[in-house]
């Protein structure tokens, strides 16, 4: 079928005026999106920000507010501006344990001790799946380890700071949070798949997503439009924060990335693609306790319903210098990303709020 000039001319015309009506229909909320997250940062007095914001797969948002670094007075891009993630490695790490999973290559409910005999046996059996969501028992950090500047080389070596310690409850009983299982996690990882962790994550996660800006925050290394890390003094201040080294918690909080390649990575897990629903579901159904008690927590992720009842998934982030936060409402596939370089920063319902305002 051959179509006239003058006709082509109309349906690209109409094409372009669609395209315009579609993008305008997220103008308001946009608007609205900025006033609250400036409001957001005056509050908190937040140096830096990079916010990015995905409805149906299209990044509808993403703007930098303020300064990655003071001192350079280096302004924020949310397309290269690393800022530290904190606790949003364990969903991106987690990855790897759902990929080994789906290739049989590790059981998520097999006894640890099958991929590392030698670590030190408790008084039942921890699974992966109880390490990964938080039920295993295993403590977190203990007096200043948080704060920890001794550089780890290898995983082995940072598994020994709790492998000998008791566990804080009988597995599968209660939920305590640990970023040290992460280690151990990490640490699976490399023998169920043969990799070195990074390396993994590098090959199998980050370069399929098209993170290219997602990185371990290796402090012996020059990373291009890294933040600075910043904190309150006791006087309300804002101060650089203390020198650590997250070598010793890859996986659990040890990487860098900017708001639009972590928007990368929620959009592949807001539907299937990417991963399959199997996958997706494996990860963010929530664990129970051996009493059947619902954790809101999956392999990674956390999950939930907002104040107004829809349901979602994603994860918080802390670490000296950053306080971030991902979230994805799969049913309406809105996602947002939120990344600051200020320690402290209280969420609470900012980034549900956000969200909800492409809902409406």
């Amino acid at each position: 079928m051959k179509f006239s000039k003058s006709v082509l001319t109309c349906l690209f015309v109409l094409l372009v005026l669609s395209c315009h009506s579609q993008k305008a229909v997220y103008d308001k909320p946009i608007e609205q999106a900025i006033e609250l997250t400036n409001d957001f940062i005056a509050k908190n007095q937040i140096p830096g920000l990079a916010i990015t914001v995905s409805v149906k797969g299209e990044n509808v948002l993403s703007k930098g507010f303020g300064y990655g670094n003071l001192e350079a007075q280096t302004k924020v891009d949310p397309a290269k501006t690393k800022f530290r993630i904190g606790s949003i490695s364990k969903p991106v790490s987690a990855d790897a344990l759902i990929q080994l999973w789906a290739q049989n290559k590790l059981q998520l409910d097999s006894s640890i001790q099958y991929y590392l005999p030698d670590f030190p046996k408790k008084q039942a059996k921890i699974t992966s799946r109880m390490v990964a969501g938080h039920l295993a028992g295993i403590r977190h950090y203990n007096g200043n380890e948080f704060l920890s500047a001794k550089h780890f080389d290898n995983i082995d070596d940072a598994l020994e700071i709790f492998e000998n310690d008791p566990l804080i409850s009988y597995p599968g009983k209660e939920y305590h949070y640990s970023s040290y299982g992460w280690n151990l996690l990490s640490r699976i990882v490399e023998k169920a798949s043969g990799e070195e962790f990074l390396s993994y994550m590098q090959k199998h996660v980050f370069n399929p997503l098209e993170m290219h800006n997602t990185i371990a925050d290796h402090t012996d290394s020059i990373i291009p439009n890294r933040t600075g890390f910043y904190q309150r003094s006791k006087n309300n201040e804002i101060i650089n924060g203390p020198f650590v080294d997250n070598s010793i918690k890859w996986a659990g909080g040890g990487f860098l990335s900017t708001s639009e390649d972590i928007m990368r990575f929620a959009k592949a897990h807001c539907k299937a693609g990417y991963l399959s629903q199997k996958q997706i579901d494996e990860l963010t159904r929530s664990q129970k306790t051996t009493k059947g008690k619902v954790t809101e927590y999956g392999i990674g992720w956390a999950s939930g319903k907002d104040r107004k009842g829809h349901y979602y998934y994603g994860h918080s982030g802390g670490s000296i210098g950053a306080s971030t936060h991902m979230i994805i409402y799969p049913k309406e596939e809105v996602c947002v990303v939120v990344l600051t370089n200020l320690s402290g920063v209280r969420f609470r319902n900012f980034s549900h709020e956000i969200a909800n305002l492409f809902m409406e």
